[in-house]
């Protein structure tokens, strides 16, 4: 455990691209055990995304030389890859917005901390809630990189209720981690905005609607 760990999982030498791109490009591992078996360590199931497991914790305190306590982080696999800070209603949403960018000089890219792993932000003060990419390559202190979920009509989604109800369903979250983000070549981390997601699961329906006619016909005619 202490070699895949340090040597692949937490390398020292990790920084927040490296571990980005192991949750996009490089998540799947060939491990040689102390018995010499070499095996492949995914840490995410991308062709199966509902056999991932999701859990969430509260209140996790950081400590060291600044130590933090974060509201509620989302694991996938064990791994935290949604960080979400939250406050009261009235506060102004960029309260939450310039504590996340504090965790993020401060303590969330320290050295050995999984929190490197964040792939995607979310901010509420109740009646106003977006999303984010974890990103090294903009400059995060910008609020203009912030996002409203929304329906497919495109009615914006701000009330925290609803908001968790369809952002944070399983399969929708999952989604958005591994099929509507890019980790593109610049090293930048790009989220799709609502609209965007929409548009390609349209796309893609109609691909699979074409493919099954296709199929159908080609059955029915005796091609296959």
């Amino acid at each position: 455990w202490r070699r895949f760990t340090e040597g692949y999982l937490d390398n020292p030498s990790d920084t927040l691209i490296d571990k980005t791109r192991k949750i996009h490009d490089n998540y799947i591992c060939d491990f040689t055990f102390d018995d010499g078996r070499l095996e492949n360590i995914s840490l995410i199931d991308k062709k199966n995304l509902i056999r991932n497991k999701l859990q969430v914790i509260q209140q996790f305190e950081q400590t060291g030389t600044h130590a933090n306590r974060y509201d509620v982080t989302i694991l996938v696999n064990g791994l935290p890859l949604v960080q979400v800070e939250l406050k009261k209603r009235g506060v102004a949403i960029r309260e939450a917005f310039n504590q996340i960018h504090r965790y993020s000089k401060e303590s969330f890219n320290s050295e050995n901390s999984l929190f490197k792993f964040l792939q995607v932000f979310v901010i509420s003060n109740g009646t106003d809630t977006r999303y984010f990419a974890n990103t090294t390559k903009r400059d995060k202190n910008s609020f203009d990189f912030t996002m409203n979920w929304a329906r497919s009509d495109n009615t914006l989604i701000k009330d925290l209720r609803d908001f968790t109800a369809t952002f944070f369903q399983k399969h929708t979250l999952l989604n958005i981690l591994f099929n509507y983000s890019v980790f593109d070549t610049s090293d930048t981390l790009l989220i799709m905005r609502p609209y965007q997601i929409a548009a390609t699961e349209r796309i893609l329906w109609k691909i699979n609607s074409a493919f099954q006619s296709k199929k159908w016909s080609s059955t029915d005619g005796g091609g296959f």
